[in-house]
């Protein structure tokens, strides 16, 4: 039984030193790693440096490549001979001097080789097109700065809801611990009425009124545990770890962050949050440049604009590798050509006429955005200096409904102590403290989202 006890123990020590707890750091440092909207943007990121990489390729010149090697194993032309005599007969001998036959052949071509050879070499390079290359370069490097842009805003704005989110569980966990001891009181308050129904000193109705109240409290604390629940599920979905509870979460939450906000420059604050310095406001205005490059490549293609290009190309062909050929510079088996084109679309029924209108009026929608973006982040900004000032209001009504409460306790402790009071109101008093502690616990939650959400907005 010792040897069982021990080795018990012994798993218990080795699972506490096991066990890993999370700090911010190293919830912000899974989040990075973890995190699929993060790996998504990432990827994003990294084709568009591809895409603007091909852009300026196409600037430059493209050299093609082709190497072919046949084997044949019946050539199609064959070995060529001639008959002597048919040559000596051509000729117009004198008379008495003509040769005599000799029925001898001379071979004259040997036939083609089993093998043949092919090689071509092709350069192609863009001259002149009207900048179309050179603002199509920089449209796919402006797209390559705005996905960086937003891998940069999806981090930060991870990063704040990973705060907040913490931020929730550090005060989900004090409203627990409240009402953890409001039900202490509440549980003695339903077996004191059930003792005083009893002794005839309560009515049924007072006993039914104290259940009442604890099962208040326990669908409370059901709510309150399925609230943290649904934020350890949302922190393991955005930070990747899989094993976080509530206990191996290091909540240190700094609260003087939420009175540094409230009372910091809120006209600053808002310029900062509308300057063209936050990444939400550098994306639109990215996305307005973009649109602008597009109109200039859309005027840029329009009709009689022609687009003029180079291409030269080096080939050879022959029975043997280059230069392994007998007598190949006579054979003239290998050419060189240089082409210069010109390319313009005439008409087209309006096409391109009709693009150029579609990209102004994308520029122009671009716009509009930006403006409309603003227009968000400023609403936003106020709603939730609204939402805070609210809160703190609240807060300050809940401290003196508190500070009436611990009077009242105080009052009814004296009251029951000299026999005049009763153990109900005493209970009562103290249950209704925590009532009030658990209501301004929530406001200060409320509050602290709000400001956490102002810091974000402004990039603090």
């Amino acid at each position: 039984m010792k040897k069982n006890i021990s080795a018990l123990f012994c798993f218990s020590i080795l699972f506490s030193l096991n066990a890993r707890s999370f700090t911010l750091e190293d919830l912000k440092s899974s989040l990075h790693s973890n995190n699929p909207e993060i790996k998504t943007v990432q990827e994003e990121y990294n084709r568009s440096v591809l895409d603007y990489k091909d852009a300026l390729a196409g600037m430059g010149p493209k050299i093609d490549l082709t190497i072919s090697g046949t084997y044949m194993v019946n050539p199609p032309v064959g070995s060529l001979s001639i008959n002597v005599d048919d040559i000596i007969n051509s000729v117009n001998w004198p008379e008495g001097t003509s040769p005599s036959s000799s029925g001898q052949y001379v071979k004259i071509y040997d036939g083609m080789e089993n093998t043949y050879y092919n090689f071509g070499l092709t350069l192609e390079q863009p001259l002149f097109t009207w900048g179309k290359l050179h603002y199509a370069a920089g449209l796919y490097k402006e797209l390559s700065k705005v996905q960086k842009i937003k891998l940069e805003y999806t981090e930060k704005k991870l990063e704040s809801e990973l705060e907040t989110r913490l931020a929730t569980l550090y005060y989900l966990k004090k409203i627990t611990a409240i009402l953890d001891e409001e039900k202490v009181f509440a549980q003695e308050l339903v077996s004191y009425s059930e003792d005083a129904e009893k002794s005839g000193m309560l009515l049924h109705q007072d006993v039914i009124d104290a259940r009442i109240h604890a099962k208040e409290l326990d669908i409370a604390q059901q709510g309150v545990l399925e609230q943290i629940t649904n934020q350890i599920l949302e922190l393991q979905r955005i930070t990747g770890e899989n094993d976080l509870s509530p206990e191996n979460i290091t909540l240190n939450f700094d609260e003087n962050i939420i009175s540094e906000i409230m009372n910091s420059d809120r006209v600053l604050l808002q310029e900062k949050a509308l300057s063209g310095n936050q990444d939400s406001i550098k994306m639109i205005t990215q996305a307005k440049t973009i649109q602008d490059m597009a109109v200039k490549i859309a005027k840029n293609s329009v009709y009689w604009k022609p687009d003029v290009g180079m291409e030269m190309s080096a080939s050879y062909g022959g029975q043997r590798m280059p230069f392994m050929e007998p007598n190949w510079r006579r054979k003239d088996d290998y050419s060189l050509n240089l082409s210069l084109g010109i390319k313009t679309t005439v008409w087209d029924g309006g096409k391109k006429l009709n693009d150029v209108s579609r990209s102004l009026s994308n520029a122009d929608s671009a716009q509009v955005n930006v403006e409309a973006t603003r227009s968000t982040i400023r609403k936003t900004m106020n709603e939730q200096w609204n939402t805070a000032d609210v809160c703190s209001m609240k807060i300050e009504y809940q401290d003196l409904k508190i500070e009436t409460a611990d009077s009242k306790i105080g009052h009814q402790e004296v009251l029951f102590q000299n026999g005049y009071g009763s153990k109900a109101d005493l209970l009562e008093a103290q249950i209704n403290k925590c009532s009030e502690q658990i209501t301004k616990l929530q406001h200060e939650l409320q509050r602290a989202v709000a400001c956490l959400t102002i810091r974000f907005l402004s990039g603090n």
